[in-house]
């Protein structure tokens, strides 16, 4: 049986890691910095939000967590929808 708390609690940990990399490539890389564009920053957060779900798909596979079909699994992640847009939402780069 699937434990929500979980997968919810690995998934923001993984997404925690992911963001330290991205902080270390961006320390190392602030030498040449220019402004963002709106644009940029649009395309930044699809990427991330796109590695979040990504994500969720790696905990649901470690944790051997399976569905009887599409439509099952697609409820499941419109579920976790809410938490997926906080974990966006607080790590959104300013």
């Amino acid at each position: 049986m699937m434990n929500i708390e979980t997968i919810t609690t690995e998934l923001q940990a993984r997404v925690a890691l992911l963001l330290v990399d991205k902080n270390d490539t961006t320390v190392n890389l602030k030498i040449v910095h220019r402004a963002k564009t709106w644009r940029d920053k649009v395309a930044e957060t699809e990427d991330f939000i796109h590695k979040v779900y990504h994500t969720l798909d790696e905990v649901l596979l470690y944790n051997q967590v399976q569905f009887k079909s599409d439509i099952e699994k697609e409820h499941f992640v419109h579920y976790l929808e809410p938490v997926v847009n906080d974990i966006v939402i607080r790590n959104i780069s300013e």
